[in-house]
């Protein structure tokens, strides 16, 4: 007969009653962790931190007696203030794989030294309208959205052989492009045109306050009865341009970033593709402008499709189906483009690409095509994402 030996579980020692306090103490206020924990330090998380305090440091700034200065400045903070906020989303909805932070102080840098002087300039030589659907496009939407392509273009020619780019990332720097011009053109509107509204509409309010006045009420009340419903418009409208026009003209610059990024990851020429994404978004621009658009119902169908055309465009953009034939001229030609995901022709290659990079070479491209980087990885490999921890 066999002896059964029963096993007794291990039991783990007990923790000392100091020990039991301290980690009840780590429970309650655990700085220890807050100060090791590397994703407390990331970028997004810097910049979450940042809004929740924008506000406080705006009417701090702001104060009891504002001077005109200080509502420029206090404008510029409120309008990179939802600006960031829209990078922030935009950041975890795309995701762009090969974007870094050089990257978007680049385009960042050459959208608020270029963009609103030249489309400005653009405008007054076109003699800017919106009165009908032609000159909305074409002296509006198309000099605007021109302006906000230039800094992606810029990125393009800088890091064409590097980085390996994809779509999706040029159309996220299209966005930050479009959120700089937004955020811009905002600040534009509320220090200067905003103010020559406002002040004519106060002018058109005199007659209204002189009759209200004859009629026995006092100064103070005529005034207030008079003006009252144009300073509420003139606050909402603000408000809400403060923190609609980054997002909106992100949309539309997205689209051009995405086409010119099929034409500078050699996916087409550069005259097949550029241009479309340039032609949708001033369309779509116009069409949001056109004073027969703007404002009415029809208004929200031009946002929600230039939402949709966003989104979706930023969804095909992640793929890695770019194939470069050794033909194209070595200025368009990325680093390394990403092999076909998905498809039949790739996958008898798959294998063979994994024990090549396995062994320390680098994989072999189909016969034709220029070499093919591993699938996830820039030009340099080491640079990671901006949104990344």
């Amino acid at each position: 007969m066999k002896e059964m030996t029963e096993i007794m579980p291990a039991h783990a020692p007990i923790p000392s009653a100091q020990q039991q306090r301290r980690g009840q103490m780590n429970d309650l206020l655990p700085l220890g962790d807050w100060l090791r924990h590397h994703s407390l330090r990331s970028w997004p998380v810097i910049l979450f931190l940042v809004l929740i305090c924008v506000p406080s440091i705006a009417l701090v700034i702001l104060g009891g007696n504002p001077t005109d200065s200080t509502f420029d400045h206090v404008a510029w903070i409120f309008a990179a203030y939802f600006a960031l906020a829209w990078l922030l989303l935009l950041g975890v909805i795309i995701r762009p794989e090969h974007v870094t932070r050089t990257m978007l102080v680049v385009v960042t840098v050459i959208s608020l030294v270029t963009q609103v002087p030249l489309a400005v300039t653009l405008e007054v030589d076109l003699h800017a309208s919106t009165a009908g659907l032609g000159p909305s496009i074409f002296s509006v939407g198309l000099p605007e959205e021109l302006a906000k392509a230039l800094p992606v273009l810029a990125v393009a020619l800088i890091y064409r052989r590097s980085h390996g780019l994809m779509p999706r990332d040029y159309l996220f720097l299209g966005a930050v492009s479009g959120l700089v011009f937004g955020a811009s053109e905002v600040v534009h509107y509320f220090t200067v045109n905003g103010l020559a509204e406002f002040y004519l509409t106060v002018q058109s309010a005199i007659p209204s306050v002189e009759k209200l006045i004859g009629s026995g009420h006092s100064a103070s009340t005529s005034v207030f009865a008079a003006l009252i419903g144009p300073v509420r418009y003139f606050v909402l409208d603000f408000v809400w341009r403060f923190l609609t026009d980054p997002i909106t003209h992100a949309c539309w610059s997205g689209l051009t970033g995405y086409f010119i990024g099929l034409a500078a990851t050699g996916r087409y020429r550069w005259y097949q593709v550029a241009w479309i994404g340039l032609v949708v978004a001033a369309i779509l621009h116009g069409l949001n402008d056109w004073s027969r658009v703007n404002g009415h119902l029809l208004w929200i169908v031009v946002a929600l499709v230039s939402g949709i055309l966003f989104l979706g465009y930023a969804k095909v953009g992640s793929r890695g189906d770019l194939l470069v034939s050794d033909a194209w001229p070595p200025a368009f030609r990325p680093a390394g483009p990403v092999a076909p995901a998905g498809h039949a022709a790739a996958a008898g290659h798959a294998a063979a690409a994994g024990h090549a990079a396995a062994a320390g070479h680098a994989p072999v491209a189909p016969a034709g095509h220029a070499p093919v980087a591993p699938a996830g990885r820039s030009g340099r490999g080491s640079a990671r994402p901006w949104w990344e921890h």
